[in-house]
């Protein structure tokens, strides 16, 4: 497949091949990742703005805010799929270098990991549709799940990432997002087609799942072999400490749509949803650079401690700066991108998003501090005391938030939780006397 060969494994041959190479092949591969993944986060939310631009029109305020709880519900099933193996998978990749039996051997368990996962929140679906009204109710959208669910399992990004090797995976996703956007053009017209949204997006992340382990494979990067059950085990077990943060953070951002739409019903949840997409497109643009320095900064710490501190620093002062003019783009010009996006009917969605609008530079310090300082060293336990500490705050002051302002108060509500987040993150860090001296030594002197 044209494009695809340097996914290949480089062959290794000396000890020194295993820490990152220096100067300028270094920084072209880096700058090539982060080029790949800004592409496929950009597509991550650009292109569901353009389905948001022609769904929401085709099925109103209210059914299009159905299709978006339906949506938020299912990702707490593929939060639990996921577990925490985007971050524990990924630094434990980054760390074995170009040994391919020793990644492949983690990559299989972890795969089998998702696997066994997927089958468990499957049943647990089905069960809740047979058992409960609120999913029998909408039985056509979350019969779709298991699909979606499946596909979640497949899809191997934290292999690619801590291999940094995401040039044609990012390919992948995006033409599977533009053939999303294809498929719902063509099928879906009326309110009634409403569930082939969830069946078409499903459909889709189920075959870039399969097509990425098959190149995977077929590359030399993917050996197989039986995994046993102590592997599995083992890569479950370290990924569910990540996995408590993940659900926090599940807690107050996907948690927060779900509980307006039980308070305050479809109309305010699609007002929302419209202002968050808006927002997380914008956003988008600064994913790129924290995922793609994950691993090499994992990398760095475990080897040479001392060369993070350059990435760290330019990583630091790009997020804050960028971030700040995200913020104000979307404070100023929130009226017309909801009306571009949602047309008219979507108006008042325009001060949630001016609410929400605080969250890029807000994240940019919990970013920097907790995915490039912490958790490459290792703070896991500080890190997930934080945001749990942010979920349990939010279940807190979300009902009475949405029930005074309505759609504007879940904004707030996310708004008030990543503050917190954010603060404590600094103060913590702050206190560990990690910007003194030598990067590298505060966090490793100080206590979790």
């Amino acid at each position: 497949m044209p494009g695809l060969d340097f996914l290949r494994r480089k062959p290794s041959n000396s000890a020194a091949e295993a820490v990152p190479p220096a100067g300028g092949h270094a920084r072209a591969g880096l700058i090539g990742n982060i080029t790949a993944l800004g592409f496929l986060q950009i597509s991550a939310y650009v292109l569901p703005l353009a389905i948001a631009a022609y769904t929401t029109r085709v099925l109103g305020v209210a059914d299009w805010g159905h299709v978006a709880l339906t949506q938020m519900v299912l990702s707490f099933f593929c939060l639990v799929v996921s577990w925490g193996f985007s971050w524990s998978a990924t630094r434990k990749i980054a760390a074995i270098g170009d040994d391919p039996h020793e990644v492949s051997r983690v990559a299989i368990a972890t795969i089998a990991g998702q696997v066994i996962l997927a089958g468990l929140m499957g049943a647990l679906l089905l069960v809740l549709i047979e058992t409960v009204p609120f999913f029998a109710d909408a039985a056509p959208f979350y019969a779709w799940g298991l699909v979606v669910i499946a596909g979640t399992a497949l899809f191997p990004n934290w292999l690619l990432q801590g291999l940094e090797r995401m040039k044609a995976f990012s390919a992948i996703q995006i033409g599977g997002r533009i053939l999303t956007l294809v498929l719902i053009i063509l099928l879906v017209h009326a309110p009634d087609d409403a569930p082939l949204i969830i069946a078409i997006q499903g459909t889709v992340s189920l075959v870039a799942g399969f097509v990425s382990v098959w190149l995977l494979h077929r590359d030399g990067i993917l050996i197989w072999s039986r995994p046993s059950a102590r592997d599995i085990f083992e890569e479950i077990k370290e990924g569910s400490a990540i996995f408590l943060s993940t659900t926090a953070i599940g807690i107050y951002v996907n948690l927060t749509p779900v509980i307006l739409g039980f308070l305050a019903g479809p109309v305010a949840v699609g007002q929302f949803a419209l202002a968050d997409r808006i927002r997380q497109a914008a956003q988008s643009v600064l994913q790129p650079v924290s995922t793609a320095l994950f691993p090499r900064i994992s990398r760095l710490v475990a080897s040479d401690p001392r060369s993070a501190a350059p990435l760290l620093k330019i990583s630091g002062i790009g997020l804050v700066v960028i971030s700040t003019g995200i913020t104000g783009a979307l404070w100023v010009l929130a009226p017309q991108f909801v009306v571009l996006i949602g047309g008219q009917q979507f108006a008042a969605a325009a001060e949630v998003l001016r609410w929400l609008a605080f969250l890029p530079v807000v994240m940019s310090f919990s970013t920097f501090l907790g995915l490039q300082i912490l958790l490459p060293n290792k703070r896991t336990k500080a890190f997930n005391t934080i945001l749990v500490s942010g979920g349990i705050l939010s279940l807190v002051i979300i009902a009475p938030l949405i029930k005074t302002f309505g759609p504007e108060g879940a904004a707030m509500t996310l708004l008030i939780v990543e503050g917190f987040v954010s603060l404590s993150m600094v103060i913590y860090v702050l206190k560990t006397g990690y910007f003194r001296g030598h990067w590298h030594t505060g966090l490793a002197a100080a206590s979790a």
